[in-house]
């Protein structure tokens, strides 16, 4: 089985790359689940209905949020609509969304969790080995998948060593650069950071001239992302189908016009 993994989908133009892409990267790789974290991709900040079925009706299995899960307030009113899409587990109001989905394909039962990292990320409550060691008392599943979205990457490395033995696939978020330390860990695949799919002339997604006046210039200004072409960030884990262990990782970087 190959899962793939689109790491923070950032605004218009990264929604509008991988909505144009991700057929042709399943078929490529030949992909039986997709995962896509999306919590950057209405104007950078946040997720709407309206772009969780685009992304949905474009191929992706479920959706992954982070730290602007809840940036546009109409998300809150219609996350029920949303049925395959989760929040942070440890990311107030614990009461919209559920964290923790599964789903059936080929006769195996693939959960997938999101949890958010507690160094340097306000917005968490309970740390996020904690939230895990109880939400596998309730999980029943053949195959676990997280996606960890955190600052720090000594966290999220530390989350993978003590987890690895009972998860299959741990992917971490939130930073937006692909990191380069993709590992099968005991039978578990990890990358520190997916990366992600937004603007490529841009900081983090944002628009460079808008950062230069805020930052250096000291200028009021308002959050803009970048525009133009973009870059895909991602990772296909192939998983052994009996085993339900992690056998490889492989980063995507995709650049423009590549």
């Amino acid at each position: 089985m190959n899962i793939l993994f689109l790491g923070d989908v950032v605004a218009e133009s990264g929604r509008d790359t991988v909505v144009n892409t991700l057929a042709t990267i399943k078929q490529q790789y030949e992909i039986d689940f997709t995962i896509v974290n999306a919590e950057n991709s209405a104007h950078g900040k946040g997720i709407t209905q309206k772009i969780y079925q685009e992304l949905i009706n474009a191929g992706a299995d479920v959706i992954t949020l982070g730290n602007h899960a809840f940036a546009k307030k109409e998300i809150i009113s219609s996350f029920d609509q949303c049925p395959f899409m989760i929040r942070p587990a440890n990311m107030e109001p614990l009461d919209v969304g559920n964290s923790v989905i599964i789903r059936e394909i080929d006769d195996l039962h693939i959960a997938v969790i999101n949890l958010l990292g507690n160094v340097f990320m306000i917005p968490s409550t309970t740390g996020p080995i904690e939230v895990m060691e109880e939400l596998l008392k309730e999980i029943d599943a053949d195959i676990i998948i997280v996606d960890l979205h955190g600052e720090a990457t000594s966290e999220k490395i530390l989350f993978a060593e003590y987890f690895a033995d009972k998860v299959t696939a741990i992917f971490g978020t939130h930073t937006h650069v692909q990191t380069a330390d993709e590992r099968i860990i005991r039978g578990c695949s990890f990358i520190t950071d997916v990366g992600m799919c937004g603007p490529y002339d841009s900081v983090l997604g944002r628009d460079i001239g808008e950062l230069i006046s805020h930052v250096i210039k000291h200028q009021p200004t308002i959050y803009m992302p970048a525009k133009g072409p973009c870059i895909i960030n991602g990772c296909v884990v192939k998983i052994d189908e009996t085993s339900c262990r992690a056998v490889s990782i492989e980063r995507i970087k995709l650049f423009p016009n590549a």
